[in-house]
């Protein structure tokens, strides 16, 4: 181990951190809360490489026990703050967090983080509660997957999750391989403690926070794989206290007396003092190790109530499901974090630290539980999935859930009363919006449904929301309203070829306006069951759409583009109709992003050799399936039946099957596109391919207004509802978007 002067080392280290570059942006400092609009990132660039930075990083979670915004110095909301500079300086090499949201206390905290679930799922709703045996943890679950089982893992200081009486073993019972810490929720004197490691315990004379820093320490000294080490400290937690002398700025006596007449000020000096013991812990890695290491910081609730400032939260702080109890301070910053000295808008669960963490050591996973993955954001300003958060709590001082968009938060609690707040132009909820006003029932109403979803209460015992089980479905339902869709779905599929079964899922929520559709891409029917073999296998993915429930008309058509998703079917799987090949574009297979480019492959045609299965569809590099034409299992596609909706368009109509109710006869919808006749006509200044027009390239058909029933985008209205019509024929599913497309598509 190195063991320089600590700044020195400190800085040196995190300027080799820092490698790679910054978006730039707007510091630390300041009490701004901007909140963008979401866009979803290619789920590719989560295999992306970080350059000198190892593909298996080391994972270091710092976790801060009560420390609220209004006593973090990156977030400046009070005058009255903590003199950090480890925190500083790991906040200017990386990312600030803005909108990170907890739960109102610590192991109700802990808990979402260590099994990706809400509370209502996970059945830790209070500080008393005891996280199941049969909970899959963080850890268990790197253990469990081929892509992470050699991450060595470490839970050391506080952990609070194993009831009251605390069990020493609880710890080992649920995959924490070494333990070292305090079990309970909070010490009686931070100088004489009891210290539990892998369930034997003694009593530590040592100050808390230098203690667990020299347990890190040595733990890490001790790695010879990748590591994941979830590092809890107890300061500031109460009982107030002078830390020692060299740990902390404070001028203070340290009598009882004073630290009953200033308890925020050792507040804030507990906070410097684990500040110093980050440092120390920080400046004691190797400069190699700690270039391959993440950094994750985060605070496990709000300010306790003693102690906030009260000039910034007038109402509410741990215990709450105020913004003073639920939001929470947050840096990433080291190995892989291009983003650096920057602010992010983005709204986090403390959940999405489980699906974050497992995707940042190697597994594929994005999704998992109530968890999703943040990583993109690390690199990527623009990947922000959540369209809410949601937090809940049954306690003594309040039993109730909250939950918020990107603009508004509702809390309700058990007793059936409610607060609305616009948290973009009241970010400090001054202002309840249903004090005497009816005018936001719709919002109310979004925010809610989507709540009770979450909290839906026909679980199977494992405490998991009981899924709609849609394998090999064929969908009857015909409503427009994304909103009647909504629920969980589940399917199971097999690779015919490779004889591999996967496990599909799909959630539909609404809120504000919006129906979301998550998937994992999954499909519904079994697949690869065409002549010759997908030359990509799936995998599954991270689909995470938005549209509206009320699609309206563009002024203008919207065309399709190569990198833009067009729709989503009922199954979870996504509709993507061009071809990224060309004639005379590279090896006329992939690489033709440019849309100006004429004789673009048609996918469907049999000729071109793309390898689609019985549901005309296959796999991308990526791992995506995806349809390019009629997707033969979800409805009966010769049957004379009236068809069900089997989809959403990226704007928000209707996709339908073939068949539709001609004035009394039931027939299939007709295109309106045909083939051009002829030899194909040279197209100025670029390569054209010889012979007559055969359906080889999308070139080759034209659009005929009223040849058949469909309009150029392969819609129309029946009963005064517009919606898009499966057709054996070009273009199969749609030529255009006739709404306006949500960005989430793109």
């Amino acid at each position: 181990m190195l063991k320089p002067d600590l700044l020195s080392v400190f800085l040196l280290s995190l300027l080799l951190l820092g490698c790679g570059g910054g978006s730039g942006g707007g510091g630390v400092s300041g009490n701004q809360i901007t909140v963008s609009d979401p866009v979803v990132e290619d789920d590719s660039s989560n295999n992306s490489s970080h350059g000198s930075v190892s593909d298996q990083p080391n994972i270091l979670l710092i976790i801060a026990d009560d420390q609220g915004i209004d006593a973090s110095a990156q977030y400046a909301l009070s005058s009255d703050l903590p003199v950090t500079p480890t925190l500083n300086q790991l906040a200017s090499n990386g990312i600030v967090f803005d909108n990170a949201w907890a739960t109102p206390a610590c192991t109700t905290t802990r808990s979402t983080m260590i099994t990706g679930q809400y509370g209502i799922n996970s059945g830790v709703l209070d500080v008393g509660d005891k996280l199941p045996a049969d909970a899959v943890t963080l850890q268990q679950f790197l253990s469990s997957d081929e892509n992470t089982d050699n991450y060595q893992s470490a839970v050391i200081g506080k952990w609070h999750l194993s009831g009251i009486p605390a069990d020493a073993n609880h710890p080992s019972s649920v995959g924490v391989d070494y333990f070292a810490g305090n079990l309970r929720g909070a010490i009686s004197d931070y100088a004489e403690w009891d210290l539990t490691i892998n369930g034997e315990t003694s009593v530590s004379t040592q100050y808390h926070s230098s203690a667990i820093t020299d347990l890190a320490i040595d733990w890490i000294d001790d790695q010879t794989q990748p590591w994941f080490l979830w590092l809890a400290y107890v300061a500031p937690h109460s009982p107030f206290h002078l830390p020692p002398a060299g740990l902390h700025t404070q001028t203070l006596a340290g009598t009882e007396a004073d630290i009953a007449a200033n308890p925020r000020a050792y507040y804030l000096a507990a906070i410097e003092a684990m500040d110093t013991e980050i440092g120390r812990l920080l400046g004691a890695m190797t400069e190699a190790e700690l270039s391959n290491t993440i950094i994750l910081y985060i605070g496990d609730n709000g300010t306790p109530g003693r102690v906030v400032d009260r000039s910034v939260y007038g109402s509410g702080s741990k215990g709450s499901l105020m913004e003073g109890g639920l939001r929470v301070p947050m840096v990433v910053s080291g190995a892989g974090v291009s983003r650096q000295n920057v602010r992010e808008s983005a709204l986090i669960n403390s959940s999405d630290f489980f699906a974050t963490i497992a995707n940042l050591a190697g597994s594929s996973v994005t999704a998992v539980e109530d968890s999703q993955s943040f990583k993109g954001l690390l690199s990527n300003a623009g990947s922000a999935q959540r369209d809410y958060v949601y937090s809940d709590f049954e306690g003594d001082s309040v039993s109730g859930w909250a939950i918020r968009d990107r603009q508004y938060k509702l809390i309700t609690t058990l007793d059936g009363q409610q607060q609305l707040y616009d948290l973009v132009d009241d970010p400090l909820e001054t202002s309840n919006l249903l004090d005497g006003s009816s005018n936001y029932s719709s919002i109310v109403e979004g925010l809610a449904s989507v709540a009770t979803m979450i909290r839906d209460t026909d679980r199977g015992g494992d405490g998991e929301t009981v899924a709609i089980d849609i394998t090999g479905e064929i969908f009857t339902q015909r409503s427009a309203n994304c909103e009647d869709y909504i629920a969980s779905y589940q399917s199971t599929a097999m690779d015919v070829f490779r004889s591999v079964l996967f496990s599909g899922n799909l959630t539909i929520s609404a809120s504000a306006g919006k129906c979301r559709l998550q998937s994992n891409g999954v499909p519904n029917h079994d697949f690869n069951d065409g002549p010759q073999s997908f030359p990509n296998n799936l995998s599954e993915q991270n689909y995470n759409y938005q549209i509206t429930d009320s699609p309206v008309f563009a002024s203008s058509n919207t065309a399709l583009a190569i990198g833009s998703d067009n729709g989503l079917m009922l199954n979870g799987v996504k509709i993507d109709l061009l071809a990224a090949a060309c004639f005379a574009v590279g090896d006329e297979k992939t690489g033709c992003g440019d849309m100006s480019q004429p004789w673009r492959f048609d996918p469907m045609f049999p000729a071109n050799g793309f390898r689609v299965d019985s549901h005309n569809a296959h796999v991308q590099p990526s791992g995506s399936y995806h349809y390019h034409g009629t997707p033969n299992a979800m409805f009966a596609a010769n049957t004379a039946v009236e068809s069900p909706l089997v989809g959403f368009a990226a704007d928000g109509f209707p996709i339908f099957g073939s068949w539709f109710d001609d004035k009394g006869t039931v027939r299939k919808a007709l295109p309106s596109y045909r083939l051009k006749s002829g030899a194909r006509q040279a197209v100025s200044g670029y390569a054209t391919p010889s012979g007559d027009y055969d359906g080889t390239y999308r070139d080759d058909y034209e659009y005929i207004e009223n040849l058949g029933d469909l309009d150029e985008c392969n819609g129309m209205q029946v009963n005064g509802v517009y919606g898009y019509f499966i057709t054996d024929g070009y273009p199969y599913i749609m030529g255009c978007l006739k709404g306006r497309m949500d960005p989430s598509f793109n």
